[in-house]
């Protein structure tokens, strides 16, 4: 089929999908979604210790947002494992829609639906755990003082009203505002799905724990060609720390994290263009 998009087509596309998710991918699903309950036992089993802190609703937040990240690794090899094996692969092929709006299916489905499916549950698991009336989950999971707090403090120092504060903790605050938290936490969450969707089209077997190897490989070897190239520009002194000291430090930092940003996006357009053009010439 060609590149055409029509969305009658489309949405027959998604639809299918959908109900192929719990064939699919439904219970690599489940298993993440119920992963914040070995947190939960371990509690449990160490309970008889005294002054057994309970799991506050931070930690929980940390749980779920695991949980969103580990669907967005698995869901592309889970929910299209067959879409490069040439001889199950046939019927992914077979699709009556164009490689657009499969394509676009395959984003939506791992990007938005599967790991939004782990958060709407690790809600609901929360929710259940925190009913119970025993257990370490004291608190509802929006009981959290963190969030506000960090916002009171941001308009705070921002505004000036906390003119005796740590200085460096008054350069955090300016770098890492929150839309600028939220935007790299996205581009974190898009550039693994790039990923895994890409490395979805190369592996045939062991796709999520091939990707991990690889990528780990990647960078050992990465570390061992930059670490000596960086010691020989910092033999006549650490210009790093130089730098940081002579140079505005809020401005320093507002240039890494713009570079991380960039850095993100590309790889990020890389990894879904090339699936892309994998999945579009993949002989079957």
């Amino acid at each position: 089929m060609n590149n055409t998009f029509d969305w009658t087509r489309f949405c027959k596309v998604v639809r299918k999908d959908f109900s192929n998710i719990w064939q699919n991918a439904g219970t690599s699903l489940l298993i993440i979604t119920l992963l914040p309950i070995l947190a939960w036992l371990l509690w449990w089993a160490l309970s008889g210790i005294e002054d057994m802190p309970a799991i506050v609703p931070e930690v929980r937040w940390c749980f779920i947002a695991g949980s969103v990240l580990l669907a967005a690794m698995v869901s592309p090899s889970r929910m299209y494992r067959t879409a490069n094996l040439q001889k199950e692969g046939i019927y992914f092929a077979m699709l009556p829609a164009s490689k657009l709006e499969k394509y676009l299916s395959m984003l939506l489905f791992t990007i938005v639906v599967c790991p939004l499916l782990c958060f709407l549950g690790g809600m609901v698991l929360d929710y259940f755990l925190t009913l119970l009336p025993f257990g370490p989950y004291n608190k509802w999971l929006w009981q959290t003082d963190y969030l506000a707090d960090a916002l009171d403090g941001y308009r705070g120092l921002v505004s000036g009203a906390f003119p005796n504060v740590n200085e460096n903790t008054l350069m955090l605050v300016q770098v890492f505002t929150p839309w600028k938290v939220v935007l790299y936490a996205l581009l974190c969450h898009l550039n693994y799905v790039a990923l895994f969707l890409f490395t979805n089209t190369i592996f045939k077997k062991h796709k999520v724990l091939q990707t991990l190897l690889w990528t780990w490989l990647i960078s050992f070897v990465l570390n061992i060609i930059l670490t000596p190239i960086m010691g020989a520009m910092m033999i006549d002194g650490n210009w790093i720390e130089e730098f940081f000291e002579t140079a505005n430090p809020v401005r320093s930092f507002n240039i890494a994290y713009w570079a991380a940003v960039v850095w993100s996006f590309v790889l990020t357009t890389v990894f879904f263009w090339w699936a892309s053009y994998r999945l579009k010439n993949m002989k079957y």
